[in-house]
């Protein structure tokens, strides 16, 4: 059975790795650690079974606005509903304190990741723009956002 739950220090390893199984871009180890650690405003949830982090969300909240960095779930994972429910354990996450509650979600995804695009299309976040040449290697993204 699949759990939920905030991520640790210890599930930085497995982390890293599902970041560069999934990712064209994966973080780098520093700027993971950065994310785990150091970043006032970043969350991570894990996606755990067995014992194992099989998948995970990577986001950040500001004001009335959070912003989803990463989400990933290693292949085999894949297709059985844990994007979806990390999608979910993040918006429960959300402060209730109504000066700060979450109004919006944002996010950029590869205008290649279909499967990216279906999943938050799906759970509700519409396009708004395509941003040209976001990526290092040139590839425009969808900019997505879902009202809360």
């Amino acid at each position: 059975m699949i759990k939920y739950r905030a991520a640790t220090m210890n599930d930085f390893e497995e982390v890293l790795a599902i970041e560069n199984e999934c990712f064209i871009e994966p973080y780098s180890r520093e700027n993971l650690k950065y994310e785990f650690e150091e970043n006032p405003v970043n969350k991570i949830i894990v996606a755990e079974d067995d014992g194992r982090v099989v998948g995970f969300i990577d986001y950040l909240i500001t004001f009335n606005s959070a912003t989803i960095m990463q989400i990933a779930v290693t292949k085999e994972y894949r297709g059985i509903g844990i994007a979806t429910q990390l999608l979910s354990e993040m918006e429960k996450s959300f402060p209730k304190d109504l000066d700060e509650i979450v109004e919006t979600v944002t996010l950029e995804v590869r205008v290649s990741n279909q499967p990216a695009v279906n999943l938050y299309t799906k759970n509700g976040y519409k396009i708004v723009v395509v941003k040209s040449h976001y990526y290092k290697d040139g590839e425009n993204a969808i900019y997505m956002v879902k009202r809360l």
